[in-house]
């Protein structure tokens, strides 16, 4: 059983009385899912292109940080293929590990994804929530 869907077991079990329950109750989620998730990341093989990983949490949403070095010489037509692949993969999978999570489905549980170059700058941002998995 992987951690979030294992979290999300565990976690229904306490009910939400009110919004303001559920919304305590979610972001304690996301701490929980992003503290498994570093724990996972620490075996994770290295690619190569990769330098770090990191999972933290982000009031109702678990951010997934991936550093990359990348070439100097990367044109922005490459980023373009790698972005256009790298959601392709990305988002189907994470709605579909999700599907039947409680948080995600009725309190706004959601997974973003940012990619850094070395330096700091964005190649890449986008957010898993109910409207993007729509349709998948």
């Amino acid at each position: 059983m992987t951690p979030l869907k294992h979290l999300s077991i565990a976690l229904a079990a306490f009910g939400c009385a009110t919004h303001l329950m559920a919304a305590s109750l979610v972001e304690q989620y996301v701490i929980t899912a992003a503290k498994a998730a570093n724990d996972s990341l620490k075996n994770a093989p290295k690619d190569g292109v990769t330098k770090s990983i990191k999972a933290y949490a982000q009031g109702s949403t678990l951010v997934h940080e991936h550093v990359l070095s990348l070439r100097p010489d990367v044109s922005e037509r490459e980023l373009q293929l790698w972005r256009s692949g790298t959601r392709s993969e990305v988002v189907p999978g994470v709605c579909s590990h999700l599907k039947q999570d409680e948080f995600f489905n009725k309190h706004g549980f959601q997974v973003r994804y940012r990619y850094l170059n070395q330096s700091g700058k964005v190649l890449d941002d986008f957010v898993v929530n109910r409207p993007a998995c729509q349709g998948l």
